[in-house]
């Protein structure tokens, strides 16, 4: 999840004191239990060492994602090897070999299948009917993810993803209530994901051609260098950050030299983040604005460059790229005066062209991973300045814990400095602040041999939570193998910013079912 630049917000509906204090008992409420749990209840059998690995592994959590997914590749390799070592022996061997390569030409499919729910607990329903209820029942959507990994040939894979869902909740309300940006964004989808194929030419050269996910840094809530792919934040706060990026249609070459690898990345697609549509219970907006969206072209291809170090005790990361920013910003195309109001602005929303450079850094000791990521961002653009261009620095430190069984700590603070900042930028339409900071805690445990799942999320905007922040807590149970149910509660902590102003009747309760198969 990723700290929103202002936008327009509604008034407080919700003393600000009593959200303020629900967050900080939160946080420590979080510390306190993590500290104090007696190793009785805690699941059985988990060394450090695996927890550990598993820390690490988000440093590409793209590469450890394909690697599971595309597993029981390897294993059919296997599989094939051993009958042609018995293939003298009897024909049921070569009707075995045979129905190894039908596996492999065919591949294997996986996915799940579910429905999601939510119920706005603090909203109040309209009383005049023709208004827009977000009261109650906010989300009744059955949907369905598909996966399809096969391999071509020795050195070749592919895949193809897709997900759609339907929300029988707008029907159930005065569905011609609701925008037709609602209906069309949030009411139903079918979309095509992950489609690619990736291949060796040779030992040392990995190729990745298609719509892909490019996963940069090593942070778990919020983002610094992690800036090719676009992200869905349609419901803020409600999904973690390794699940809302977006894939979208790349090339990338993947360098092996030791202990380095180089990558190259093309982005051929020019798409930006899924924001909450106008006229949603995310985008309180009174108005829409045009968006001027640069065609997906050779002119406009975005490009990045990286080189990971994975060291004895270590790992490191530098990187750079040039890209449109997900973010739009505002653009003043007219100005109309107006009799008896004065001056009008027309506005645009555009993104910025950017330059990015940046650097990771991630060291365990005992116990514990400490990371951190820095980047320089010029490029910047905003409306009420118009001479110049201006740049950013962001700055990442965190830390994970994962000296108790089963349980994982982590600790993130970041904060994004405007350089040269020019107080006028303070003013609407741009409403920026010189510092923008974001301090994040998450605590996760597992119980009962592993298939009760307790994940806790703290985040804070500002310095002590003055400009707002999330509270979410959700419990996962694994029925079975392949059938599970989770349900939680989210709380939206109002402040001075505008945008968790408009998020403070948010709360929510949701539950999901899923099975997969």
């Amino acid at each position: 999840m990723v700290a929103p630049n202002s936008v327009s917000g509604l008034v407080v509906s919700v003393p600000f004191r009593t959200k303020l204090i629900l967050s900080t008992l939160l946080f420590i409420f979080v510390l306190i239990f993590s500290s104090g749990i007696p190793e009785t209840i805690m699941a059985q059998e988990s060394s450090d060492n695996s927890e550990l690995e598993e820390a690490l592994s988000g440093f590409d959590d793209e590469g450890s994602g394909e690697d599971d997914a595309l597993s029981g590749f390897d294993e059919d390799d296997a599989a094939e090897s051993d009958a042609e070592i018995m293939s003298g022996f009897d024909d049921e061997s070569e009707s075995g070999n045979d129905d190894e390569g039908w596996k492999r030409t065919l591949g294997s499919v996986s996915g799940s299948t579910g429905i999601s729910l939510s119920y706005s607990y603090a909203k109040e329903a309209p009383a005049d009917k023709t208004q827009v209820d977000w009261s109650g029942l906010t989300k009744l959507r059955p949907f369905l993810y598909i996966l399809w990994d096969a391999k071509l040939g020795e050195n070749w894979k592919t895949r193809i993803s897709g997900k759609a869902f339907y929300d029988f909740a707008y029907g159930m309300k005065e569905r011609e209530n609701f925008s037709d940006e609602v209906l069309a964004e949030l009411e139903q989808e079918a979309e095509l994901r992950e489609f690619y194929l990736e291949g060796s030419p040779f030992g040392s050269l990995d190729v990745k051609i298609g719509s892909q996910i490019v996963a940069w840094g090593v942070a778990n809530s919020l983002r610094v260098v992690d800036v090719l792919n676009p992200a869905d934040n349609r419901e803020f706060g409600m999904t973690d950050l390794e699940d809302i990026r977006l894939p979208i249609a790349m090339t990338k070459l993947d360098y092996y030299v030791g202990n380095l690898k180089l990558e190259a990345v093309a982005v051929h697609q020019i798409k930006f983040n899924k924001n909450a549509p106008f006229g949603s219970d995310f985008n309180s907006s009174p108005l829409k604005f045009r968006e001027i969206v640069p065609e997906s072209s050779a002119e406009n291809t975005e490009y990045g460059l990286a080189v990971i170090g994975t060291f004895s005790g270590w790992d490191a990361s530098l990187h750079w790229a040039q890209y449109f920013d997900d973010t739009a910003h505002f653009k003043i195309t007219k100005v109309t005066i107006v009799p008896g109001v004065g001056a009008v602005p027309t506005l645009e929303q555009r993104h910025s062209r950017l330059t990015m450079a940046g650097a990771t850094l991630s060291i365990p000791s005992g116990n514990f991973l400490w990371k951190a990521e820095a980047a320089h961002l010029q490029g910047m653009e905003f409306a009420l300045v118009t001479d110049k261009t201006f740049s950013r620095t962001d700055v990442l430190v965190g830390t994970e814990y994962s000296g108790w069984n089963d349980t994982s700590l982590t600790l993130e603070f970041g904060v994004q400095h405007l350089n040269e900042f020019d107080e006028i930028l303070e003013v609407s339409p741009d409403s920026q602040l010189e510092d923008r900071i974001a301090t994040t805690i998450s605590f996760m445990q597992d119980y009962i041999n592993q298939t009760l799942h307790l994940n806790m999320v703290g985040m804070m905007i500002g310095k002590s939570g003055m400009d707002g922040g999330i509270n979410r807590m959700s419990v996962d149970y694994d029925v079975m193998d392949a059938f599970s149910v989770s349900g939680g509660m989210m709380v939206y902590q109002t402040g001075d910013n505008a945008y968790f102003q408009s998020l403070n009747d948010n709360d929510r309760l949701f539950f999901e079912a899923r099975y997969s198969f």
